[in-house]
């Protein structure tokens, strides 16, 4: 398959200077970051992820003559906070570097205090449970909501897939459904280009071109935890992050699967109702909005009545107090982002009228775009993760609440929104 850095060397003025995934990663990256970011560098990990890579990291840095200043969080759940990032900044303000071992929290926390302080971050991925190491965003929670938040890319990323393969199965598995999730996000990003003339970048979507269908061919191996095909879900991972870092933006990965995932995530911040890994939950949303994405390639447009959508459509107070309901504390940011999504009565008409128009001629971009439902369920399924609701640790409820009002909680279109309109969801 096309690596990262054979794409990397193709693709100039990312900020990313390196990718590696194979052995010796870590001496790797002591090497590079020896050469280009500095001779003093604060390490960022929590127990288990410093008890599984940290010792070659560290000893690697050392040897290298990189000063290293520690800070290590425990064994627990960390909940990625502007806070926390903050902190991890002012703990390594007088250092030349940052290093993050571990996963999407750790990493991104590292990106995060580089970004704040104009330094460089590296990355040791300990798990392949999300594509955003090489994307220039950090999901951070941000005035207590789960932002997707512009950051500076990392300068490189090192990841050992013997190391990555000790990491718990389910986190392998949830790297596949984040991954499989730009099945449905692409056509969500296109969709929302046809519709309200937003952003779209088509060459953002190459990263993917032949490394879908090789991650699928590679399912049972992955649910085997089989070096090569840890390093496959790896390296399909990180171009996944690489096509968002081009787009600028998170749209040719993150569409309304992933609304879902971070409606049960801020649930879990604000309450503290459970929440399963947000690959895992991405990926049983993912297998949702195929499934959505089926029923509104299967309408007969000639069919809708469009004044009767328009008249059907929730009332601005409707959606203020379902806002006001979920949120509390923080519905004043959430109502932000909603009103400037919302269309008005008459542009909404319109819309619904472009896609009556439009649907037949953008059919088969769709179908390029889309897998079918079934297809990513049973690959998830053969990587060892849930496709279906009740496989998560999040409740059937508010899994439920999530696919009738996660649409609200962040301006961007997704077929959450298009099947809302149409009157399917």
């Amino acid at each position: 398959m096309r690596t990262t850095e054979q794409t990397l060397a193709e693709t100039p003025g990312t900020g990313i200077d390196a990718c590696y995934v194979g052995d010796r990663a870590a001496e790797r990256l002591a090497q590079f970051a020896r050469a280009h970011c500095g001779t003093s560098c604060l390490v960022v990990s929590d127990e288990n992820t410093r008890a599984v890579g940290g010792e070659q990291v560290l000893r690697a840095l050392c040897d290298a003559g990189i000063r290293v200043t520690e800070k290590r969080y425990g064994g627990g759940p960390i909940d990625a906070s502007q806070e926390l990032g903050d902190e991890v900044a002012e703990a390594g303000a007088a250092l030349d570097f940052f290093a993050a071992i571990g996963g999407g929290t750790l990493c991104d926390l590292a990106k995060h205090a580089g970004t704040k302080l104009e330094r460089p971050a590296v990355l040791y991925p300990t798990a392949a449970a999300m594509n955003g190491y090489t994307s220039g965003i950090v999901a951070i929670k941000v005035r207590g909501l789960k932002r997707t938040v512009p950051c500076t890319p990392a300068r490189a990323v090192f990841a050992d897939p013997e190391v990555v393969a000790t990491a718990p199965q389910r986190m392998l598995a949830a790297g596949v459904g984040d991954y499989l999730s730009k099945c449905s996000a692409s056509a969500d990003w296109r969709t929302a280009h046809f519709l309200r003339e937003e952003y779209y970048d088509e060459t953002a979507l190459r990263f993917y071109d032949g490394v879908l269908d090789e991650v699928l061919g590679a399912v049972e191996a992955i649910g085997r935890a089989e070096p090569e095909a840890v390093a496959l879900v790896l390296e399909a991972l990180l171009l996944s992050g690489l096509s968002m870092l081009v787009a600028g933006s998170s749209a040719p990965a993150s569409g309304g699967e992933h609304l879902i995932s971070h409606y049960l995530d801020m649930k879990h911040a604000l309450y503290g109702t459970a929440a399963d890994l947000h690959g895992t939950q991405v990926g049983v949303a993912t297998v949702h909005c195929l499934r959505l994405w089926e029923q509104v390639l299967e309408l007969e447009p000639a069919s809708l009545d469009i004044d009767a959508l328009v008249a059907a459509q929730p009332s601005r107070e409707a959606a203020r107090a379902w806002i006001e309901e979920d949120w509390g504390p923080v519905a004043a940011e959430v109502h932000g982002q909603w009103n400037e999504k919302r269309l008005p009565r008459e542009a909404l008409r319109a819309e619904l009228e472009r896609f009556v128009r439009g649907i037949d001629g953008l059919r088969p971009s769709l179908l390029g775009d889309l897998l079918p439902s079934a297809v990513v369920a049973d690959a998830i399924r053969k990587a060892g993760g849930p496709a279906e609701p009740e496989g998560l640790e999040a409740s059937i409820e508010e899994y439920r609440n999530a696919l009738a009002r996660a649409r609200f909680i962040r301006n961007r279109f997704t077929v959450l929104d298009l099947t809302a309109e149409l009157g399917l969801a």
